[in-house]
């Protein structure tokens, strides 16, 4: 079981942290699920951070524990389990208020504490969607030298060009061109979609510029999307140890699979990107979007094949941590330094 550290919550008239004590801020608040640590020798740890773009609120009903099995943890910690070296296993919780550039200013305070810590080997990020997008703001707010020489992001799925599902002046007329209903997109809307989002900036901020309304604007920041290649940005990134982008997208197996696996958001993921993304994406991002930090910083991604909810995913999560554990500690035998 995960105990939760909750660490701060937004208010949003304020502008700013604070700490609260109602249940209902507390379970929207930024905050760190903490697994146990896997010793396996006398050696550093490696902290593996796992932040996929959840709140408390989606995977804890007393928000003091969080069970293993939530978005994978428990393959998560199996695997380490199974390999040599000492492993600190973590869940990321964002905040459901705040703008997204804050939880990454706020995060990367706590990957700094992390990386000062005399024990430390390395401080491994594994994102997924709209955290994968917070985790190339996070490094320009490191103020360590050491932190970046610690630290590698692995971003997953990431909606660089934003989503159309954070986007609903887009997504709400496709929805009827494809159901052809107002009364059934209305009721998708208000039963599904709407009771997903958390209504705020966690998801809005990812939204295609443009594609928020008017009364939503209060909870939405337009420049995330559109600075996040800015200059300060790309700098930072390219003074980690290593930035690892990994692509998804789905084909037959991947649909066969989530459907062997009885993977009922898995086999949604798969409807959505026949209904909504003609075959392009893994059912919530387009492949394009992920791809376009490629020319940014000159890298080639992963691919791996996988519905969104690459967590879910088994043989996909299993995938992404063979890249992490290549990464971490491998050096240079010229500069007996770690490889970028």
């Amino acid at each position: 079981m995960g105990k939760i550290d909750i660490i701060a919550k937004w208010d949003l008239e304020k502008n700013k942290w604070t700490q609260s004590s109602d249940l209902k801020d507390i379970g929207r608040s930024f905050a760190i699920a903490n697994y146990k640590k896997i010793i396996n020798d006398n050696g550093k740890i490696n902290y593996i951070i796992i932040d996929q773009g959840s709140r408390v609120e989606d995977h804890s009903k007393d928000f003091f524990n969080i069970k293993e099995t939530e978005v994978g943890i428990d393959n998560v910690i199996s695997h380490y389990e199974r390999c040599n070296g000492n492993y600190d296993i973590k869940l990321f919780l964002m905040d459901a208020d705040a703008p997204i550039i804050e939880d990454a200013k706020l995060f990367a305070n706590y990957v700094e504490k992390l990386a000062s810590l005399p024990n430390t080997n390395s401080v491994n990020i594994v994102g997924l969607s709209k955290c994968s997008v917070m985790n190339f703001y996070v490094p320009r707010f490191f103020k360590n030298s050491d932190t970046y020489k610690k630290t590698n992001i692995y971003n997953i799925a990431s909606p660089y060009e934003g989503t159309k599902f954070a986007s609903p002046k887009i997504f709400y007329p496709e929805i009827k061109r494809v159901f052809k209903s107002d009364i059934l997109c209305n009721t998708l809307v208000k039963n599904i979609y709407e009771k997903i989002s958390s209504n705020s900036h966690m998801d809005y901020d990812i939204a295609i510029p443009g594609g928020i309304p008017a009364e939503k604007l209060h909870i939405y920041d337009e420049s995330f999307i559109k600075n996040v290649f800015c200059t300060d940005n790309v700098e930072a990134v390219k003074r980690l140890n290593s930035f690892k982008n990994i692509l998804t997208s789905i084909d037959s197996n991947v649909r066969k699979e989530a459907i062997k696996t009885l993977n009922f958001y898995g086999i949604a993921l798969c409807l959505f990107d026949k209904m909504f993304f003609d075959g392009k994406s893994d059912g919530m991002v387009y492949t394009s979007s992920q791809r376009k930090v490629e020319d940014v910083l000159d890298i080639k991604s992963y691919s791996i094949k996988s519905h969104h909810d690459v967590n879910s995913n088994i043989r996909a999560f299993n995938e992404v941590l063979g890249i992490v554990d290549d990464t971490i500690d491998e050096f240079d035998d010229k500069n007996k330094s770690l490889i970028r």
